[in-house]
C-alpha cells in the first residue's frame, strides 16, 4: 500500500468549519487506500490534545504532532541567576501584551472597525505575504518526518508552502492551494482607499515568493478550475496542476423541507477570524445596512460563527439589527427558514458554506467573488449582486417573493447534485493520487 503523508499548519478538530469537515472527509476516504500519516503544527499543548479524539476515530492512521508550546525552552541560554531570568521573562510578557493592547486602540480597535475608511488595510495579510521564518525545532522535525519513506508528501495552506524547500526530492510533493495568496491581495488592495508605492512593492515581491515557493513541489492542486486556470497562467505552464474540490459530506435533503423566508431573516455563516469573512459583515453594517433603512426595510441578521467577540459592541451600535449567534450545533436546522447571504469579497479557492447553504434548502444572494470556482446562475440558482444597492435590493426582492426562493433552492439542488457528489469528488483526489504515483521523478 503507497504511503502518503499530510502536513497542515493546525490540528482540525473539532468538525466545526467547513476546512475541518473537509479534511477530516478527505482522510477518512484515504486511509481506506492508502497508509495515511498526518503532521500537526500545534500552537499549544491544549490543542495538541485534540489529536487524541483523532487517534480514537482512525487507529489506522499514524499521527505526528509539534507543539509549538512547551514548558521549558529546549535550548535555553545559560544565565547567571536562572529564577531571575525567569521572572525577566515573564515580565517581558506581560509588558508585551500591553503594549499589543495599547497598539489595538489604535489601530485595530472595534471602536475603528467600522469608522475607519481604510480598515481593509489596517486588517490586510499583505504585510505577511513574504516569508516568515518558522522555528527551527519545526523544521527539524517535518525534515526528520518526511524522509520516513513516504511515496507522497502533501502540504496545506500558504502558512506552510516554504516546507518545499526542505521535502526530499525523491518523493512525489503536493501542495494544495487552499486560496491563491496573490490573488487575495490583490483583492485586498482594490478595497484599499489608495495604493502606495510600498503596497505595489509589498505585492510583487509577495508574489514573487509565492511564485518560487511553487516551483518546489512537483505538483498543485487547486480546489477550483478557476484557480487552476489561474495557476496555469501564474507559472507558465498546464501540467501537473490539477483542480480537486475540498470535499463536505452532505447530509441527505431528501428529506429536508423547504421552508421559505417570509419573516425577513438574514443569516450569514463563516469564522470572523478569518478577515474575509469579517469583511463581508462589516460591508452589510456599514453600506448595505443604511441603504435598507432608507428604504423602509425592517430585517434581522443574524451572524454564525465564532470569532466576532470583540467587535460585537461596534457591529450591535452600527447595526441593531444582528445578532451573533455563534457556534450552532445543527447548522442545516437553524438555516431553515432564512435567506443566507455571502457578501464575500476578498479571496480565492471555494466558497464550502455555499453548499451548506444548498445542502439546507436555503436560498442565497452572493457576490461573484462569493461564488467563483462554483456553476451556480444569478436569477437560476441564486441571485447575483455585486455592489451596495445591488445586494440590498436582491435582499428586499427575495425576501418579498417566495415562489422565487423555492424556485432557486430548487435549481441549486438540482445542480449541485449533478455537480458536486462528495463520492465523486474523493474519487476524483484518488485518481490524482494516482495518476501522480505514475509519474517519473
Amino acid at each position: 500500500m503507497k504511503k502518503i503523508l499530510f502536513i497542515i499548519p493546525c490540528v482540525p478538530y473539532p468538525l466545526n468549519s467547513g476546512g475541518n469537515q473537509a479534511f477530516f472527509q478527505m482522510v477518512d476516504y484515504i486511509r481506506h487506500k492508502m497508509s495515511v500519516s498526518v503532521l500537526f503544527y500545534a500552537w499549544t499543548i491544549d490543542e495538541a490534545k485534540r489529536v487524541e479524539k483523532l487517534e480514537d476515530l482512525w487507529e489506522d492512521v499514524d499521527f505526528y504532532t509539534f507543539v509549538k508550546e512547551t514548558k521549558e525552552e529546549p535550548d535555553s541560554p545559560l544565565v547567571r541567576n536562572p529564577f531571575y531570568y525567569k521572572w525577566l521573562k515573564k515580565l517581558k510578557m506581560s509588558i508585551e501584551r500591553k503594549m499589543r493592547r495599547q497598539l489595538l486602540s489604535t489601530s485595530n480597535s472595534t471602536v475603528d472597525l467600522l469608522k475607519d475608511k481604510d480598515f481593509v488595510r489596517e486588517k490586510s495579510v499583505l504585510p505577511n505575504s513574504v516569508y516568515k521564518e518558522f522555528d527551527t525545532r519545526y523544521i527539524d522535525y517535518v525534515t526528520k518526518v518526511a524522509h520516513t519513506g513516504f511515496d507522497i508528501i502533501q502540504v496545506e495552506f500558504y502558512e506552510l508552502i516554504a516546507l518545499g524547500y526542505v521535502l526530499p526530492q525523491n518523493v512525489q510533493t503536493i501542495f494544495v492551494h487552499h486560496e491563491l495568496r496573490y490573488i487575495r491581495n490583490e483583492n485586498e488592495m482594490n478595497l484599499f482607499q489608495a495604493i502606495r508605492p510600498s503596497d505595489r512593492m509589498n505585492f510583487l515581491v509577495a508574489k514573487d515568493f509565492e511564485w518560487n515557493a511553487l516551483q518546489k513541489y512537483k505538483h498543485i492542486i487547486a480546489l477550483t478550475e478557476v484557480d487552476r486556470l489561474l495557476l496555469a497562467s501564474y507559472l507558465g505552464r498546464e501540467d501537473h496542476i490539477y483542480a480537486s474540490p475540498a470535499v463536505v459530506k452532505f447530509e441527505s435533503n431528501s428529506e429536508t423541507e423547504f421552508i421559505p423566508c417570509v419573516h425577513r431573516r438574514f443569516t450569514f455563516v463563516g469564522y470572523g477570524e478569518h478577515f474575509p469573512n469579517l469583511d463581508a459583515v462589516v460591508w452589510l453594517c456599514k453600506e448595505i445596512v443604511p441603504y435598507l433603512r432608507k428604504c423602509n426595510f425592517e430585517f434581522t441578521l443574524q451572524v454564525v460563527g465564532m470569532g466576532y467577540e470583540r467587535y460585537s459592541a461596534e457591529l450591535r451600535t452600527a447595526c441593531p439589527e444582528i445578532e451573533l449567534v455563534g457556534f450552532v450545533e445543527n447548522l442545516t436546522s437553524f438555516l431553515q427558514g432564512s435567506i443566507a447571504l455571502v457578501p464575500i469579497r476578498i479571496g480565492s479557492g471555494m466558497r464550502m458554506k455555499i453548499l451548506d447553504m444548498v445542502s439546507s434548502n436555503v436560498p442565497f444572494i452572493t457576490t461573484s467573488k462569493g461564488l467563483e470556482g462554483i456553476h451556480f446562475s444569478d436569477g437560476v440558482d441564486c441571485l447575483i449582486a455585486d455592489n451596495t444597492v445591488d445586494f440590498a435590493d436582491a435582499m428586499i426582492k427575495l425576501s418579498n417573493d417566495l415562489e422565487l426562493q423555492k424556485i432557486l433552492v430548487h435549481q441549486a439542488n438540482d445542480k449541485m447534485k449533478n455537480m458536486y457528489n462528495p463520492q465523486e469528488m474523493l474519487d476524483r483526489r484518488l485518481s490524482v493520487y494516482t495518476s501522480i504515483l505514475k509519474d517519473e521523478f
